[in-house]
């Protein structure tokens, strides 16, 4: 019934504006001294961290796929590039979770 209601979000294409919107309403929010703004911004922390999870996931499964030899040189450039990608949005993280 509510199948139709869910929304996906592809980290590789669409990722890096996705945790930029997340980062910059998160530091934003630390302003606020409303409740529902800090509840928002609580919300905001928890989907950036979920998504960094599905992200690292999906390194990780793609550096296991090219360790195995089924890979090609632009192969290993993207899984380097989503690895940076992945590592650089941890970091930014970091930064803006913080209370």
């Amino acid at each position: 019934m509510f199948k139709n209601l869910e929304f996906s979000i592809n980290l590789y294409t669409e990722g890096e504006k996705f945790f930029d919107i997340l980062k910059t309403f998160i530091r934003d929010s630390k302003k606020s001294q409303w409740p529902h703004e800090r509840e928002r911004a609580m919300f905001a922390r928890e989907l950036f961290r979920r998504a960094l999870d599905t992200f690292e996931e999906g390194v990780k499964a793609a550096e296991s796929k090219a360790e195995d030899g089924f890979h090609t040189d632009q192969d290993l450039k993207l899984v380097k590039d989503m690895r940076a990608r992945c590592d650089y949005w941890k970091k930014k993280f970091e930064e803006v979770a913080i209370d």
